[in-house]
């Protein structure tokens, strides 16, 4: 040991293994960190799914309560996303509702009664005699 300032030097022994263990401990830091972060990106990209799901199932239903509430010989494109910002989903009427599908959430609304399928890219939505006509 070194006296010369009046108390014993470290060694660099000491001084590396204090080094590797604040390197130990901010890693394990970071680990937490990143668990931490991944599960929290994990729920806001479950969150956006759904409300994109949600989104576009109310665009069909707001396209055929316009439909339904006109006149005679009104008709109109309008376009379905084929996937929601990459998410693969399906969509489609069933006994008076829309309903939407994702792999990990389904939404539903109710809508006037509709002759014809929903499909995803172009619809074309028309009203004669009183009825709706989807494709």
């Amino acid at each position: 040991m070194d006296f010369r300032l009046g108390k014993p030097q470290p060694r660099k022994s000491q001084v590396a293994m204090e080094f590797v263990m604040l390197i130990v401990i901010a890693f394990m830091i970071m680990i937490v960190f990143a668990i931490f972060t991944r599960g929290r990106i994990v729920d806001l990209r479950g969150e956006e799914e759904y409300v994109s799901l949600k989104d576009v199932t109310h665009a069909v239903q707001s396209e055929i309560t316009t439909a339904a509430n006109v006149e005679d010989g009104y008709e109109r494109q309008f376009t379905v996303p084929l996937t929601l910002d990459g998410i693969n989903y399906t969509i489609g009427i069933s006994e008076g509702y829309v309903v939407s599908e994702s792999e990990n959430h389904e939404y539903v609304l109710r809508v006037s009664p509709v002759v014809g399928n929903l499909t995803k890219g172009i619809n074309l939505i028309r009203k004669e005699g009183g009825v709706v006509y989807l494709n």
